[in-house]
């Protein structure tokens, strides 16, 4: 069963989105009267899929939207729109939708109209105190309503290569890291890749720009789904493929392995929660930048590496405010700064660390210390 999934009960009748707060998946999961919790990024496929999901469990009857809010995708807002308002049926573009195109192209209107008829939808937009939570759904649970289901689906849309290196006696050394080529021009559109637990399949989608369904393709290995798609000529670049075969291993350990998959994101154990940035005098591993480098770099030359890291040339950051919050940027942009930090300046970074929710003083002191 993956995780953020409850077993049917009678009692389990609530769905939990907790937006961009992945934090909050652990402690709401558990609670007495949740059957489903997920997060959710994007105001059209992440929305679709959700939608899809509910259709499926007629017993869910309450939805609470809680957590933060993207600044750029407005999932939330676009969201909750969609009980009030509605799709209109000519271009499918949710009424009232203030997020970047809430469009819903694949979703049946019949699924859409079942799951407004049917779930009421709790605004608690922008609310993260897991307490404060806890209280409404305890005020929610006591309703007689039955249900159970699923875990709420959240897909992410960002795509890009992973970096590789050689190294040993007698070879030639390559450098790790590197600016990559932009994987949605060479594919013309993005892939999105997730996992039905239910089915034991990995389930890849393949989406023009403008949400346009190209291709599906499910499998169970992921040796077999990348030989598929070159085969059928979907994927030419190689650095789109090798970015896909490292997320279609991470789907299919996953899956083997019953743990949760995000696509872009490290997997965790079930239990993890996201890492910090830790300084590496705390860690037992070797720095790979030498004591010279380290000094020679100060703060703004440390601000300035971060900001061509995440492609905001320009962009004046401050040291004391989370990333996630003066920036809106997708996954991608936050690998190419983890490989800046960690390949370029030599920063030790926890394999589960969420640059998101880290500030640039706290990277400058991790690196500095």
């Amino acid at each position: 069963m993956p995780p953020g999934e409850r077993p049917a009960a009678e009692e389990n009748r609530i769905a939990v989105c907790s937006l961009s707060s992945r934090e909050l998946l652990e402690p709401l999961s558990v609670l007495p009267g949740v059957a489903l919790a997920g997060t959710l990024m994007t105001a059209n496929l992440g929305i679709e899929e959700l939608v899809r999901t509910l259709a499926c469990r007629p017993a869910i009857r309450i939805l609470v939207v809680c957590g933060r809010e993207s600044p750029r995708f407005h999932a939330g807002q676009s969201l909750l729109a969609l009980f009030r308002g509605g799709v209109d049926a000519g271009c499918r573009r949710i009424r009232g939708a203030a997020g970047y195109l809430p469009v819903l192209p694949t979703v049946s209107l019949a699924d859409v109209e079942r799951v407004r008829s049917r779930v009421e939808p709790v605004d608690a937009l922008g609310e993260c105190d897991p307490s404060v939570l806890r209280e409404l759904v305890a005020k929610l649970s006591p309703r007689e309503r039955p249900g159970a289901g699923p875990a709420l689906p959240e897909r992410a849309a960002a795509r890009t290569p992973e970096p590789a290196h050689g190294d040993g006696s007698g070879f030639r050394r390559l450098r790790a890291g590197g600016r990559r080529t932009g994987i949605s021009g060479s594919l013309d559109g993005f892939v999105v890749i997730s996992l039905d637990h239910r089915a034991r399949r990995i389930v890849l989608r393949h989406y023009d720009n403008d949400l346009t369904p190209r291709h599906e393709m499910t499998g169970v290995r992921a040796e077999s789904m990348l030989l598929g798609l070159l085969d059928a000529g979907v994927i030419t670049e190689p650095s789109h493929a090798g970015y896909l075969g490292g997320e279609l291993t991470k789907a299919e350990t996953a899956l083997r392995l019953g743990l949760h998959y995000d696509q872009d994101l490290p997997l965790r154990a079930p239990r993890a929660s996201v890492g910090g940035v830790r300084p590496v005098r705390a860690r037992k591993e070797t720095r790979a930048i030498s004591e010279a480098r380290k000094n020679q770099l100060s703060l703004a030359e440390f601000l300035s590496a971060v900001v061509n890291g995440l492609g905001a040339q320009g962009t004046e950051l401050d040291p004391h405010v989370p990333l996630g919050v003066q920036l809106s940027v997708d996954s991608a942009r936050m690998i190419e700064l983890a490989i800046v930090l960690e390949e370029e300046l030599g920063l030790d970074l926890p394999s589960d660390v969420d640059l998101r929710r880290s500030s640039p003083m706290e990277l400058y002191g991790a690196f500095a210390a």
